[in-house]
């Protein structure tokens, strides 16, 4: 089956584009912030990542929210061999 997007490589991220990405919902009772924080992951290069996750500590937000397994962003990539920076990041206070 052939995807209709591709990969963006190299996208910039302006301020408004990583605020929208606090505003997504869950539909299975998935904590928020964690949903939040795990789609982030999966779409942001390091540097990226990390100014996510200050303006979502700006913010008022959890970054030890978990997911419906009881599961922190944190307790995952300790599972992920090319995860470190993303822990890093998510330890800073």
């Amino acid at each position: 089956m052939k995807r209709d997007k591709k990969r963006v490589e190299g996208e910039v991220w302006g301020e408004a584009h990583l605020e929208d990405y606090l505003n997504f919902s869950t539909y299975d009772g998935t904590n928020p912030d964690f949903h939040c924080l795990y789609r982030a992951y999966t779409r942001m290069n390091e540097e990226t990542f990390a100014r996510f996750v200050s303006l979502f500590r700006e913010r008022g937000r959890n970054v030890h929210a978990t997911n419906l397994e009881g599961q922190s962003l944190a307790n995952i990539l300790q599972h992920h061999s090319q995860a470190q920076v993303y822990l890093d990041i998510l330890g800073r206070d």
